[in-house]
């Protein structure tokens, strides 16, 4: 007789390997228990039994189940293949008992049941629980590790992507979501019990099965978004905000006059932005929910106020007030202001160019006329000896009063356009405050720099024209061109002074009347209306204090 002793290795789980023995011996029948040897059976042969070493790396003690009457059913459904069903037993012994071993149990049978994504959550629970209870052993702590990296190999990581229009979605908003996850099967249903939910988006991303998933989450004041889709590494699901119908009710009545509503989103973008006349005490709009910001402007009256709107939102009743006065020192960039000093500066320009050259021709027919006169008398133009008898024929052609007179208006003429022309650098100059949107002080600075020009200007343009003004007033003295000249260059630089005091005087002081009448216009110190709530009634002051 031989004696066989094969040494075989196998590495298993424990749990898998009492599992598996207790089939064998509950199946196999012994040779003491069989059927009695009949008289013709032959020759007994003695065999010896095999002897089987398994080397097996289990989990440590520490993790067994407590013995409990529902371990031996547990253990019976495992046996039996039937995983799910045993995991939900060793999960209601967790919930009834608290012992954080029975997930590492249920974890086991779901990874059985190849639900590995329901493993690893049981896993990470008892990881949690089994460490505030107290430190792991490294003996524990490596083979819930193990355990943790097997299941991490058979799931895929999702990154789950929640957008509304192209903007991510705050985590802030997401926190109180609600998010439900179901395997479904080959023909599209639910796998059962293979589902699960939590509230918030997981910053670190999902685990789940490889197959397909219908994801449904619903976040508060969005409309409940459905996704269904493989399990891959990156998922993105589109938000949409739900419509919110709010009634605006305005007061009083008699300040709705001219009124002009505008709604804007103001902590998100959304389509129903609005801005329209009221045409009554109420309106009735859709929104969204979120933040927004209710401005109403009417001719006297106004209402700015910041709206928290959320699904079911009541009548919101809005009360206008007289406008406060407007502190804001900056100008008001008006398009009608500016393109009305643009036209000055148009019009002053092209008229004061247009009166120096209608000066300057003036002058020179004069001169031609002068010196045509001279030659006839047979005297050099300009001379300033002239004998008795060639000055009486330059006087018969062409008099000495009617000489200053043509003199003195082609000097009215220059003297004219030089103002309106300094006059149109004054109005550009005014322009620049208001294109910067500078402060109102600018503008007053201008307006006193304009009126110290148009002092100093006019007085030294008065004293240029009297110099002037003197050499043409005696009729028998006949002036030469180049006498006048001399006082040309005080003339024509005193007038440009002027004028470009007179522009700044003129336009800043037209600028600083818009902007006074604007701010009346959009404000005022006090404000008085009746206020009205649901069974409520009153009267309010506004006013600055």
């Amino acid at each position: 007789m031989r004696t066989n002793r094969p040494d075989v290795t196998i590495a298993a789980d424990s749990w898998t390997v009492t599992v598996a023995l207790a089939l064998v011996v509950g199946g196999l029948p012994l040779p003491a228990r069989a059927a009695q040897r009949g008289p013709d059976a032959g020759p007994v042969e003695a065999v010896a039994v095999a002897q089987v070493e398994v080397a097996v790396d289990g989990p440590a003690p520490e993790l067994a189940a407590p013995p409990v009457a529902a371990l031996g059913h547990a253990q019976e459904l495992a046996a039996s293949g039937r995983f799910a069903e045993a995991a939900l037993l060793f999960e209601a012994q967790w919930q009834a008992t608290g012992d954080p071993r029975f997930l590492y149990h249920a974890a086991l049978a779901r990874s059985r049941a190849d639900q590995h994504a329901l493993a690893l959550r049981l896993l990470d629970e008892c990881v949690r629980r089994m460490s505030a209870a107290g430190a792991l052993s490294e003996a524990v702590r490596r083979h819930l590790e193990a355990a943790r990296e097997r299941e991490l190999q058979a799931t895929v990581h999702v990154q789950l992507q929640v957008l509304e229009g192209s903007q991510a979605v705050p985590e802030a908003t997401l926190a109180a979501a609600r998010l439900s996850l179901r395997r479904l099967g080959p023909a599209g249903e639910a796998v059962p019990g293979d589902s699960f939910e939590m509230v918030g988006r997981p910053a670190a991303g999902l685990h789940l099965d490889r197959g397909r998933w219908q994801v449904d989450l619903e976040v508060p004041g969005f409309a409940p978004a459905r996704l269904v889709a493989e399990a891959a590494p990156a998922w993105s699901l589109q938000l949409h905000r739900r419509k919110v119908v709010v009634d605006l009710r305005f007061s009083p009545e008699r300040a709705l006059r001219g009124g002009q509503l505008r709604l804007q989103a103001l902590d998100h973008a959304s389509p129903f932005a609005l801005e329209r006349p009221l045409a009554g005490p109420t309106a009735t709009v859709t929104l969204t929910p979120g933040v927004w910001r209710l401005q109403v402007r009417a001719r006297r009256h106004g209402a700015d106020i910041d709206l928290a709107i959320r699904p079911g939102q009541p009548p919101i009743d809005v009360a206008l007030v007289r406008r406060k006065p407007v502190d804001d020192q900056q100008l008001k960039r008006a398009p009608k202001l500016m393109f009305g000093l643009f036209g000055g500066f148009i019009a002053t320009y092209f008229t004061g160019v247009g009166l120096l050259v209608a000066a300057a021709n003036r002058e020179k027919r004069a001169e031609r006329r002068d010196a045509a006169a001279h030659e006839e008398a047979g005297v050099e133009p300009g001379a300033t000896e002239i004998d008795p008898a060639a000055a009486a024929a330059i006087e018969a052609t062409y008099p000495a009063a009617q000489w200053h007179r043509d003199l003195e208006f082609a000097g009215d003429l220059h003297t004219a356009g030089g103002v309106i022309a300094g006059a149109s650098i004054g109005s550009i100059v005014t322009l620049l405050p208001l294109a910067f949107r500078a402060r109102r002080r600018a503008m007053v600075f201008e307006l006193g720099l304009g009126g110290v020009l148009l002092a100093g200007g006019g007085g030294w343009l008065g004293f240029a024209l009297g110099e002037r003004e003197r050499l043409l007033d005696h009729p028998e003295l006949r002036v030469t061109a180049a006498r006048l000249e001399r006082t040309d260059g005080q003339r024509i630089a005193a007038a440009l002074f002027t004028g470009v005091g007179a522009g700044l005087v003129l336009f800043s002081g037209i600028a600083l009347l818009h902007d006074a009448a604007d701010r009346r216009k959009r404000a005022r110190a006090f404000a008085t209306a009746p206020w009205a709530a649901p069974g409520l009634a009153g009267w309010s002051l506004a006013g600055r204090f």
